[in-house]
């Protein structure tokens, strides 16, 4: 039976960079040869594989030097390896004498004099770096969907976190149980109706119904008026009241106690004044008053420290899988083979997403002002020098991530590990860093999201400049050197 011929092409085969996975990729290679239907062409840039092959030919400025056996190319320049004799052609190319691998020095004098006109790698050079950038930026024209979502998700997600992280606890359903009856007690009843923070239901009847209806979510608190409540207070007794809690949420129940609280204060004093006039004398209360906030209302402080937790995550998300993408994918043999540095090839990578992130802060900053009602009262320029510099800290997090993971998946768990969870956590953004303990307040004190929330929440809320936050500056910019240096550090190059 006469097989139909079939034709197999690689291309510089990633196996080049691992050894183990190398001898692997040539083992299938030589399999493969071994069926006389299968023809494989391959293009490569190492002559310990091209000896391997059956036929190769040598290559210079797309001509063909020679194509012939690996041992006959040795044997005809009469030299000891093919890479010297690859060199020798190469020579020879160049205007030097043809035979021997011994050619005239003055042959090879064009070649090197051209090869010394060229950078040294060990030197940084911008025209590599900027190779690098302005291929990051193709990749992410030709992937507009992963642009797209870097700035329509975190839209999406300012607006699920801004309103849905919200310490407001208003429009509470609430119920009474009143076991007095009286003109006293119908007038507290209606000083609850009137306030913001609660709906009036249907009075509650005994016990039994309580229970029922705080079980299934439909009151969220009782108030209970015992029998002889007027009596007391017209006696100048202690006045108590029952407040049933639904305690399944602490903080909002908390919250709710603290509502509760004030206002039986406030209908006490107010009676006490309605009936003895300004002479009664009652204990010194204090009186809060609010700075920055004085609704005490969630958006004002949630929207400045939500925008921070979003220049962290998609940039330094997006970072990662920059690198591990060429991995996967086996680009990142470019690295290996050329003599690009490993700076050249971060900072080249990390300008666009740098140059996205920023433009990620102007549009959640729009969306602060419009959206949400929350101005940028202090001074805008300071707030925008500090996303700078907070954006090039989250790429190089997700970078340094990157280094540490061969798959997409792998970097977002890891990125997602060492940036949200600190972030949210131990930066203040819900706690004070002050409060924390141990090796909370230790990582609190050093992460970059720390400073960056006292500077959003400074800006937005109390009209703060440069002037006032300068000492958190500080902070941010020794975290630069910090990220960048350890990711430079650990990203492997081949030789390194």
């Amino acid at each position: 039976m006469v097989h139909k011929p079939e034709l197999l092409i690689l291309d510089e085969p990633t196996s080049g960079v691992d050894p183990v996975a190398r001898d692997n990729f040539w083992n299938l290679l030589i399999e493969l040869s071994r069926r006389d239907r299968v023809t494989i062409f391959i293009s490569t840039h190492f002559m310990n594989e091209a000896e391997r092959c059956d036929r190769i030919s040598l290559m210079h400025a797309g001509k063909v030097l020679v194509s012939e056996m690996p041992a006959n190319i040795v044997a005809e320049r009469g030299a000891e390896t093919l890479e010297q004799a690859f060199i020798d052609y190469l020579v020879e190319a160049g205007g030097g004498a043809k035979g021997g691998h011994e050619a005239p020095a003055e042959s090879a004098a064009p070649l090197i004099e051209a090869a010394s006109r060229r950078p040294r790698s060990r030197y940084f050079s911008f025209s590599r770096m900027y190779s690098y950038m302005w291929r990051e930026v193709l990749e992410l024209q030709r992937d507009p969907v992963r642009a797209a979502l870097a700035l329509i998700g975190s839209m999406l997600l300012m607006f699920v976190i801004g309103f849905g992280i919200s310490m407001d606890v208003e429009d509470l359903p609430y119920a009474v149980l009143d076991r007095d009856q009286t003109g006293l007690s119908q007038n507290y009843t209606l000083n609850l109706s009137g306030s913001r923070y609660f709906v009036e239901k249907p009075p509650v009847r005994d016990y039994a119904e309580l229970d029922r209806r705080m079980r299934n979510g439909e009151l969220s608190l009782v108030i209970e008026i015992p029998s002889g409540f007027a009596r007391d207070l017209q006696r100048g007794n202690q006045v108590q009241i029952g407040a049933w809690v639904d305690g399944a949420n602490p903080q909002r129940a908390e919250t709710v106690q603290g509502y509760v609280q004030g206002m039986h204060q406030g209908w006490l004093q107010e009676q006490a004044r309605q009936r003895y006039g300004n002479s009664i004398t009652t204990n010194a209360t204090v009186e809060n008053r609010f700075r920055y906030n004085p609704d005490v209302k969630s958006l004002p402080a949630m929207v400045p420290a939500v925008m921070p937790l979003l220049l962290l995550m998609l940039p330094a998300m997006l970072a990662a899988l920059a690198v591990v993408r060429e991995k996967e994918l086996g680009s990142i043999i470019n690295l290996y083979v050329t003599p690009v540095t490993r700076s050249e090839f971060i900072f080249g990578k990390q300008i666009p997403y740098v140059a996205l992130a920023m433009l990620n802060f102007l549009l959640m900053t729009l969306l602060a002002i419009t959206a949400f009602d929350v101005p940028v009262k202090g001074s805008f320029a300071t707030l925008a020098l500090a996303a700078l510099i907070y954006c090039v800290v989250s790429t190089g997090i997700g970078f340094l991530a990157s280094t540490f993971t061969r798959s997409q998946i792998g970097a977002l768990f890891f990125t997602m590990v060492v940036s949200i969870l600190p972030a949210v956590q131990f930066s203040g953004m819900m706690n004070p860093v002050s409060s924390l303990e141990g090796i909370g307040r230790m990582i609190g004190e050093v992460y970059p999201t720390t400073y960056m929330l006292i500077i959003s929440r400074g800006v937005f809320g109390k009209a703060l400049d440069i002037t006032d936050l300068y000492t958190y500056f500080v902070p941010l910019l020794l975290a630069v050197p910090v990220v960048m240096g350890l990711t430079i550090m650990t990203l492997k190059k081949q030789g390194k």
